[in-house]
């Protein structure tokens, strides 16, 4: 009766762990700081990846925009988790094992930090739909974090679906 039922909420689960824990902002600076991190090995480019759904408790600065700024990444972190949920509920039922659950899992977080990113792209200042600084950039981003990121969250909808 309950079949498939976890798995949403595992997906949920384990994408605000990522969102939480990896995009803190004492986490967030101290990976993009080079004396910590090499941004230009392996490791680095992976954390900096784990970084993208950064938050803050406030703007960087005193300015309208760092504010824009920082209420579209907090909104886009609290997204994901949104869309992942539902993108997960939407096709639950569907899930016959923990092999698609895992791929599914992993294409919930793709699509649902795309998705957020390009939403909120709009609500930060001097917002356009295409060129080198838009939300086309902003939508490859989301997809790139998940593609990057997204296998997590599916070891959780697939363990969800086993058990």
């Amino acid at each position: 009766m309950f079949k498939g039922r976890n798995v949403p909420a595992a997906g949920a689960i384990a994408t605000a762990v990522l969102v939480l824990l990896f995009g803190n902002p004492p986490f967030v600076e101290w990976i993009r700081n080079p004396a910590n991190v090499n941004p230009n090995g392996f490791i680095g480019f992976l954390l900096n990846q784990l970084t993208w759904p950064e938050w803050q408790f406030s703007p960087k600065n005193d300015s309208a925009g760092a504010t824009r700024e920082m209420l579209a990444n907090d909104l886009r972190a609290l997204l994901i988790i949104v869309f992942v949920f539902g993108i997960l509920a939407m096709v639950a039922k569907g899930i016959a094992s923990g092999g698609v659950g895992f791929i599914v899992g992993w294409v919930a977080l793709i699509l649902g930090a795309a998705l957020a990113a390009f939403l909120t792209y709009f609500l930060k200042t001097d917002a356009s739909f295409s060129g080198p600084n838009s939300a086309l950039v902003a939508f490859q981003s989301g997809g790139s974090y998940g593609l990057f990121v997204g296998w997590l969250v599916g070891i959780a909808t697939a363990t969800a679906k086993k058990g």
